[in-house]
């Protein structure tokens, strides 16, 4: 006679193997993936058929009929959420990831994921975890831009592409480009940054990665071909090593001197540039900087946010760059004032 307890666990399985509608299983089907996960839970077809007429009592599972088949769901989407039953620190993580993961994960992924979301929220009202989720926010440096807007069908077959390692035929308008071009792309990886979903991928067989934003990509269809894998490519050496998407100037390395006021100072012996960074007071109250960093335009981005609380030493070069670039600032800034007198002296003259 079968114990009590290996039914209760066999019970368990067969409710998490039902799928939600619109999909479904057949009771043949059912009793394959009972033998697959536990040969323990090997019954006859009569026995689960009773099986899920009992349970069917108790919970929201139904079953069409398909011929001589009986196909089983759920009914209530968000009721196979609670086998096994959720607790209140997977809501809460499951809060977090619906607010800050979605734009990187698969949209399929999401649709099913929802009933969880939801069923997360209805665990956590009224908790000190939902209080908890409600006090804690990431934030981003810099004024918040609005992301712009992707066309969803387009994100669900790039994604998609990504996910099945297969190719995309896109039509992609590049920025400042009058019309768009018709791509085959073989996915590579995905990044977020700042709201702005990036493709990165190559083209038809040559072997050179390129950058898309989701946003510019008009259609996609994906092709059964799969997509073409490079030697060697890594996202994490991409983003982290060859700094893409820092926007390299150069592929050396540089160090970098540069005079700062203490309160930067303070800042950056707290979240370091470089590991090798060094702080040394000069006997004018301000502050040497030297550290090895990367030569980029977020560095030239990082640089000027500070305005008249930095200057460059070095390298020259830099030096010479920044100088030539507040040069024409002046000049714009001397334009606009000249032409305000201009503007000035007319009115008293009239």
């Amino acid at each position: 006679m079968r114990e009590p307890k290996s039914t209760i666990f066999r019970y368990l399985a067969l409710l998490q193997l039902l799928p939600q509608r619109p999909k479904n299983i057949s009771t043949s089907g059912i009793k394959k993936g009972l033998e697959k996960l536990n040969p323990e839970y090997s019954v006859d077809i009569r026995t689960i058929q009773r099986d899920l007429e009992k349970l069917s009592t108790i919970y929201p599972i139904t079953c069409d009929t398909k011929g001589r088949a009986n196909c089983w769901y759920w009914a209530d989407k968000s009721a196979f959420t609670q086998i096994p039953a959720m607790g209140e620190s997977t809501a809460l993580t499951l809060r977090f990831a619906e607010e800050y993961l979605q734009a990187i994960m698969p949209p399929s992924s999401l649709k099913l994921l929802s009933p969880y979301f939801d069923h997360a929220r209805g665990i956590l009202k009224g908790t000190k975890l939902d209080i908890w989720a409600s006090k804690v926010k990431i934030i981003h440096w810099g004024p918040e831009l609005i992301p712009p807007k992707v066309d969803l069908p387009v994100q669900d077959v790039v994604y998609q592409g990504l996910l099945e390692g297969k190719q995309i035929k896109a039509i992609y308008q590049g920025r400042g480009k009058e019309q768009p071009r018709e791509y085959i792309m073989n996915p590579q990886g995905l990044v977020v940054r700042d709201g702005i979903i990036y493709l990165i991928a190559s083209l038809w067989s040559y072997g050179d990665v390129r950058h898309f934003a989701l946003h510019r990509m008009k259609k996609a269809e994906l092709l059964n071909e799969p997509a073409q894998k490079l030697a060697g490519f890594s996202l994490e050496k991409h983003i982290q090593e060859d700094k893409e998407f820092s926007y390299p100037v150069s592929r050396k390395k540089i160090t970098l001197r540069v005079l700062i006021d203490n309160h930067i100072a303070n800042h950056l012996s707290e979240c370091r540039l470089s590991e090798d960074q060094k702080l040394k007071p000069q006997k004018d109250g301000r502050i040497l900087l030297t550290a090895t960093v990367a030569d980029t335009d977020d560095l030239r981005w990082w640089l000027l946010g500070f305005g008249n609380q930095i200057e460059i030493i070095s390298p020259n070069k830099l030096r010479a760059e920044f100088k030539e670039m507040v040069s024409l600032i002046y000049k714009k800034y001397k334009k606009l004032m000249n032409y305000q007198r201009m503007v000035s002296g007319i009115g008293k003259l009239s």
